[in-house]
This record gives C-alpha cells, sequence and structure tokens, in this order.
C-alpha cells in the first residue's frame, strides 16, 4: 500500500508504518488501539471523532529531528527526554539535558 501525499499527516505516518511492520494489527496494538478503530479510521468510516487517535500518531509515529542527538527521534521519546529530572550524576546526559531545556522543539 503506497501513502498518497493528498492525505493528511496522520494517516501517512500509519500507512508508512503499516508497511514497515507488515500489518495493520501490529501497528494498532502500537498505538493502543483496536485494529477495527484504526481500519475504520483510515477509510474515513469511523463513526467518532478521530483528534485523539490523530494525536497518538503523531506521538508514537511522528518524528523530529534532535538537536543534540543528531538523529530522528519520536515525540514521545522528546517529550521523555525533556520532562525528566536533572541528569545530575551522568555529565553526558547532563548536557544533553541542557540542551533539550533550548530547544525549540521542546
Amino acid at each position: 500500500m503506497s501513502c498518497s501525499s493528498d492525505l493528511p499527516d496522520w494517516k501517512q505516518l500509519v500507512h508508512a508504518r503499516i508497511e514497515q511492520l507488515g500489518s495493520i494489527q501490529a501497528v494498532a496494538e502500537e498505538l493502543s488501539y483496536s485494529r477495527t478503530s484504526l481500519s475504520l479510521a483510515l477509510r474515513g468510516k469511523y463513526v467518532g471523532k478521530t483528534d485523539k487517535l490523530e494525536q497518538r500518531v503523531f506521538e508514537v509515529l511522528g518524528q523530529i529531528q534532535c538537536p543534540f542527538l543528531n538523529q530522528p527521534i519520536s515525540t514521545a521519546q522528546c517529550r521523555a527526554y525533556s520532562e525528566r529530572e536533572a541528569p545530575t550524576q551522568n555529565p553526558a546526559e547532563m548536557r544533553h539535558w541542557r540542551v533539550c531545556h533550548g530547544c525549540p522543539n521542546k
């Protein structure tokens, strides 16, 4: 299944992840949603709002460029780095923590 650029960003992320993992079930589990709900939402047949699903997709599957690690990380990983306590016993992690707190992605 190929991703069409006219799809919303969240659907593109889900379709790309389905291609990586090989099944919609695996992606649904990764997102903590049922396969049925995800499938219906992707086809535009979901009865309710998809706001929470869309937010979850960006949290889990969305990628941002971490300036400290110099690699893409998920928004959930970014949040975990930015919300952690200062790692005062580890100089390398402390450098990361400092850069993180001045980061525009925070």
